[in-house]
């Protein structure tokens, strides 16, 4: 159950059986979807980078080949998937505020404001006129939410640091075109669940103040006590890292664990189905 990344209960449950049932050639297949995948990554990963695999819901963190810091994550739902790609992670945000996306904003806030003007006051989201910089910002109470619609909605939703806030305490980013990026959560029960795809497309870290410490460590006055200090403060504060690290986001649903063992994963995004298409036909 563990290696299949399953409820460990010792109960040949559903999921059980169905992990016990498939064919040894699927595994086989499964194997060679991986080892090609494998074959697209940079031969130089880095000396200190960031590996997150979106299948087996995990984030590593290493150092000169050796692996510092292991947690789970939280990735994105199957209709919001998290992309595959790499890039360079180069600076951190404590305190952070949350910009909604637009598409957040039409998908799911808008439909909860209107349902309850309440919400962006509990939420502490306040309303900007546009996205423009300097936009003024607006009293929602002001505003006709009932004539809006989404393709007329063109407000900035903006939450403010805090405990509610959607990315946590810490977000890490990572310049990219897909606006993809590791933060903190308030919903730390969601790291609880064996199948982890519960995000809008971002990764949410379950250590977010272990990761700070080993993205920061290379500057000694970034120490644990004063990343806590930073955070008390309730105060937005961006950190520049001296040397970007590289961050590898990947999608492996088959890896070898310690000691050899051979480690499954379901195909939460049906991405090794078109692999499978492209290698074997079918």
């Amino acid at each position: 159950q563990s290696r299949h990344g399953l409820e460990v209960d010792g109960v040949v449950g559903a999921k059980t059986l169905d992990a016990l049932n498939v064919p040894v050639g699927q595994r086989i297949d499964q194997i060679l979807i991986n080892m090609e995948r494998w074959r697209w990554m940079p031969d130089d990963l880095g000396d200190r980078y960031v590996l997150v695999n979106l299948a087996g819901f995990e984030l590593d963190a290493v150092e000169a080949g050796s692996t510092v810091l292991t947690m789970r994550v939280v990735v994105g739902k199957t209709y919001r998937r998290t992309p595959v790609f790499s890039g360079r992670m180069t600076y951190l945000d404590f305190n952070p505020y949350w910009n909604a996306t637009p598409n957040i904003a039409r998908r799911d806030i808008l439909p909860k404001v209107q349902a309850d003007l309440g919400y962006l006051k509990a939420e502490g989201i306040r309303v900007f006129a546009n996205w423009g910089e300097g936009a003024p910002e607006l009293d929602p109470e002001t505003v006709d939410w009932s004539s809006i619609t989404p393709k007329k909605l063109t407000f900035k939703f903006r939450q403010d640091p805090g405990p509610k806030n959607a990315l946590g305490r810490v977000k890490f980013m990572f310049p990219n075109r897909f606006n993809v990026y590791l933060h903190d959560t308030p919903s730390r029960e969601l790291f609880q669940r064996t199948v982890r795809t519960f995000s809008s497309g971002c990764i949410r870290v379950e250590k977010p103040l272990e990761l700070a410490e080993v993205v920061l460590h290379s500057d000694p006055g970034w120490t644990r006590p004063h990343i806590e200090s930073v955070i008390a403060a309730g105060k937005t504060k961006t950190v520049v890292l001296p040397e970007p690290i590289p961050v590898h986001l990947t999608y492996s649903t088959v890896w070898i664990g310690e000691g050899g063992t051979v480690h499954f994963r379901d195909d939460i995004y049906g991405r090794d189905a078109l692999i499978a298409q492209a290698l074997f036909g079918k």
